[in-house]
């Protein structure tokens, strides 16, 4: 059975992440995504909302599952006896970060398989970066993200703004 792990910061899950979650789970047994807990960064959602709106997104995908992790991707992947790890490619410019990842992965832990899905065209502009600037100024991001991922922008939006706050 092939066990394979998605990860990601998924801040917010976006409708392009969606799309290779479902073909992910199509090619595999079982398909954890993995939500990291990145310190480094100043996410608009904690990890725990995250989980929650990705499970909301992949309830009807019965092979997926959804949880968080702290540390190295691939250690992640081996204590869940995972032998494939999927990453999305949205342009060119994403593959000589994303080859050197899967090298280090692999020198790390042999046996582990990076698998590249290039990114629909449909989505390939699209960023969690960009959902989080376009909601900042109000625009429309119902064509980005799932509605309960829009319903959370638009309250999160609106809490930061009462408390004096941008994202």
């Amino acid at each position: 059975m092939a066990t394979a792990v998605y990860p990601g910061s998924f801040d917010p899950v976006t409708r392009g992440h969606l799309d290779i979650i479902k073909r992910a789970a199509k090619i595999n047994d079982r398909l954890i995504v993995a939500v990291l807990i990145n310190s480094a960064k100043n996410p608009l959602f904690t990890v725990e909302e995250r989980v929650a709106l990705l499970r909301e997104c992949c309830k009807d995908i019965p092979n997926v599952t959804v949880e968080s992790f702290d540390g190295l991707t691939v250690e992640f992947a081996k204590k869940r006896h995972a032998s494939v790890m999927v990453r999305g490619l949205r342009a060119v410019t994403d593959f000589e970060n994303e080859i050197q990842l899967a090298q280090t992965n692999h020198a790390l832990m042999p046996g582990i398989e990076t698998m590249f899905l290039a990114t629909s065209i449909k989505w390939s502009y699209l960023s969690s970066t960009i959902v989080k600037e376009a909601a900042r100024y109000g625009s429309n991001i119902s064509k980005f993200v799932t509605p309960n991922v829009e319903d959370a922008i638009h309250a999160k939006v609106e809490r930061l703004r009462a408390e004096g706050k941008t994202l």
